[in-house]
């Protein structure tokens, strides 16, 4: 299906989201653009993985409106929905082996890869020759040519992720999220899964792209749009420079920061002098 270049990718109207008599999100509003890499940056337990679950059905609104690829949500087949979304979500088991199965363990790299076009946890539908050249080539793309034969449990959890990364762009979604995809990484990890998203938003006709972080350091230089998130709001939204900064980034987490920019991305700072105020 072509990608609508008029209308917002992801349009959110009033948001609301109570759970046992908690407001998780309260009255959020937003647009995302095709092909726009959108940001949302927040602390833990602010409500920006509840926010991607409402996107697709995963998580019921209490009230406000929700409209993903010119679909309303509550109004349209999420499952249909969903084959035209890419998700990459670490906090669930990515090798099969637990209740948030995301893909058989047991599966080759490139078989994982596959069973995107399926929307499936194990490979029970046969790929065509096509889609299988497909995966192969979204593998080399991340880097992970070299492991294209070798099961998935067997590789770092960083290749996993970048595997998974392949897998969700294998059907050629409109709208790619990706909610903490460096959770739990290294260094080296981080940055190989940073460096496949830049590529990503280097393509010609890139998805729209929504990552979820709580590190600003995460946030890829081509970063169009930066939202901030607090206590289940949006404080801020803008481009990264007009977004982060001590002020804002101070406000959002609860803690005195400083912010420079080194070849067009954000570092963070937290002096030991704050701690104090941190513990109190």
């Amino acid at each position: 299906m072509a990608i609508d270049q008029t209308n917002p990718v992801i349009r959110v109207r009033d948001l609301c989201v109570t759970r046992h008599d908690t407001p998780i999100l309260r009255g959020v509003s937003c647009d995302i653009q095709p092909g726009v890499a959108t940001a949302i940056l927040g602390p833990n337990g602010c409500g920006k993985t509840t926010f991607t679950r409402t996107l697709t059905g995963q998580s019921f609104i209490t009230s406000g409106h929700v409209e993903v690829l010119g679909q309303t949500i509550g109004q349209t087949d999420v499952r249909a929905l969903r084959r035209r979304v890419g998700i990459v979500n670490p906090t669930l088991d990515e090798t099969g082996s637990g209740g948030g199965a995301t893909v058989d363990g047991e599966l080759s790299a490139i078989d994982a890869v596959c069973t995107g076009y399926f929307a499936t946890v194990g490979l029970y539908d046969r790929p065509t020759a096509d889609q299988r050249d497909r995966a192969a080539m979204l593998l080399d793309q991340v880097g992970l040519s070299h492991r294209i034969d070798h099961r998935i449990d067997t590789l770092s959890t960083g290749e996993r992720r970048r595997c998974l990364i392949a897998r969700a762009l294998v059907h050629l979604p409109e709208l790619l999220i990706l909610d903490e995809p460096t959770a739990g990484l290294d260094i080296a990890g981080r940055e190989q899964v940073l460096a496949t998203i830049h590529l990503i938003l280097q393509n010609p006709t890139p998805p729209a792209v929504l990552f979820i972080t709580h590190h600003v350091e995460e946030l890829p230089p081509n970063t169009d749009q930066v939202l901030l998130m607090r206590d289940g709001q949006f404080i801020a939204a803008g481009t990264p420079d007009q977004v982060i900064t001590p002020e804002s980034l101070t406000q959002t987490f609860d803690c005195k920061v400083y912010v420079k920019k080194v070849r067009g991305r954000f570092w963070l700072e937290v002096l030991p002098e704050a701690w104090l105020d941190l513990l109190r």
